[in-house]
């Protein structure tokens, strides 16, 4: 049952004041609930792919070929959908370690492969 716009507007205000009383355990909170999802639809990717297979299986041995094409075509959305959730939920993101961005990421990575060049040059 959705809620009333009242309601909605009441719980967006409660859940307002909790974010500027205690934005640590706010976070907390919405990263576990971010993690308590990822699971779910890898779980759900994975069954995905596993029906997909069968289906492809049971289309080859009873020689259905529109069997196989509905059974790869889900194995292939399952393994894309897959692939976003792991994509905008990386495995191993800690709660307090902030998110760096790619291009941070990509410079950071630079700076130490030119940190060791140079280190090996100095030391020849």
């Amino acid at each position: 049952m959705p809620l009333s716009d009242h309601e909605q507007r009441l719980l967006d205000q409660i859940e307002q004041a909790l974010y500027a009383e205690d934005p640590k355990f706010a976070s907390a909170v919405r990263s576990a609930r971010s993690r308590s999802r990822t699971r779910r639809s890898i779980v759900l990717c994975v069954l995905g792919v596993l029906v997909g297979l069968g289906l492809v299986l049971v289309g080859l041995v009873a020689n259905v070929i529109v069997l196989s094409v509905v059974g790869f075509v889900l194995v292939v959305g399952a393994c894309g959908w897959a692939a976003q959730s792991l994509r905008n939920h990386p495995a191993g993101s800690g709660e307090g370690m902030p998110q760096l961005g790619r291009a941070s990421r990509q410079a950071g990575l630079r700076t130490r492969m030119e940190d060791r060049l140079r280190r090996r040059f100095d030391e020849s």
